[in-house]
């Protein structure tokens, strides 16, 4: 068995700059004076989405001295912020377009804990941040035809692999080589499940969906492709519908197995809590309906149960330590082979994956096999 992990390399070395995060962030902000930027789903006033970019780069600077270790709130925060210093702190003259897209989140979280800013209004502003970079990331779906410069003789190193998952959220692989694809972090073509009517969470009393029309010529922004600044934060959208299909699985059978409980679920009824309230119809209705459970939208068991050889290629280890860590963890594994593109790389991937016999290759002498 033999599998490959990949990322965004492969779509720079064949796609070429407008792929990269440099062209990502230039392309971001010179789209909101296109007459197709979609006003009425990020932001009707586009200023506000360029103040907020500006904001969050001009924060850097307070982040580099260290005044904002004391606004992190969660272990996840002071890693990833350590992480961020590291990798900027003996940046000169840095500009925003050097800084890697995710990490705007970083900022951006460190910036409402410093002001205090919350939700609702927290969770908008961030959702809003997020499309205005998958808008660019999609680029007219230009994005989806990176496979027609792939070389003809590419599909003989495809065939060497049993499974092939990706980090990115384009179709290329699938379309060139119609095996199918693994999309570890969701695909622009994979609608997020809380925009599917038939979803448990749609089926509650206050309706989510009701009156909400997605605008199906951007159906990218919709979809279940997850960007974050840690790989633990992915990695609990990831599981997050898994967990919940377990706690009401088990709520719903305690129901009877332990009748003593009854009453205080049936309280939650009429509770003034919202969560409360839906957590009793979701019970209800997964007795009702014993099949009925959240959409598991990411193959995390797919990835787990991967054995034997796997080469990784195209994907750098910022941002994306959850992947890493799984691969760590499998003793199924036997060997692999890391393809780098900075020799930097080498040392970091060397630490995440000690557990495993690996082998270090320079990427441009594997595309060079494939001219």
């Amino acid at each position: 068995m033999r599998t490959l992990i990949t990322g965004n390399g492969i779509n720079i070395q064949f796609g070429g700059y407008s792929n990269t995060n440099e062209s990502i962030l230039i392309r971001a902000i010179k789209s909101v004076k296109e007459n197709d930027f979609p006003k009425n789903i990020i932001t009707q006033d586009t200023n506000d989405i360029l103040i907020l970019i500006g904001t969050l780069f001009l924060e850097i600077q307070e982040i580099l001295k260290g005044n904002d270790d004391k606004y992190t709130i969660c272990n996840d925060e002071r890693v990833s912020l350590d992480d961020f210093k590291k990798r900027y702190k003996n940046r000169k003259n840095l500009r925003l377009t050097d800084v890697g897209f995710e990490d705007y989140y970083l900022i951006y979280d460190l910036l409402c804990n410093k002001n205090r800013l919350e939700n609702p209004d927290k969770y908008y502003a961030r959702e809003a941040l997020k499309m205005f970079f998958l808008h660019s990331i999609y680029n007219k779906g230009s994005v989806n035809n990176i496979y027609k410069n792939y070389p003809n003789s590419l599909k003989e190193f495809f065939k060497q692999f049993n499974n092939i998952f990706t980090t990115n959220y384009d179709k290329n692989i699938e379309l060139f080589t119609n095996k199918e694809v693994y999309y570890l972090h969701g695909a622009f073509h994979i609608k997020d499940h809380k925009y599917n009517p038939e979803n448990l969470r749609n089926k509650l009393s206050d309706e989510p969906l009701k009156d909400f029309k997605l605008d199906e010529n951007y159906y990218y922004l919709y979809s279940n492709v997850l960007t974050s600044y840690s790989g633990f934060s992915k990695e609990f959208v990831i599981k997050q519908n898994i967990l919940a299909n377990e706690c009401l699985e088990k709520m719903a059978n305690g129901y009877f197995e332990h009748p003593e409980t009854q009453a205080d679920i049936e309280s939650w009824k009429d509770s003034k809590n919202l969560l409360v309230r839906n957590m009793y119809e979701s019970i209800k209705l997964k007795i009702k309906n014993p099949d009925l459970k959240f959409e598991v939208q990411y193959p995390i068991k797919e990835f787990d149960d991967i054995e034997g050889e796997f080469d990784i290629v195209g994907l750098s280890p910022n941002n994306d330590t959850h992947i890493f860590k799984a691969i760590n963890d499998n003793n199924k594994l036997t060997s692999g082979a890391y393809y780098y593109y900075d020799k930097s790389e080498v040392k970091i991937v060397k630490r995440l994956l000690n557990n495993i016999n690996m082998t270090y290759i320079d990427v441009k002498k594997l595309w060079k096999q494939y001219e």
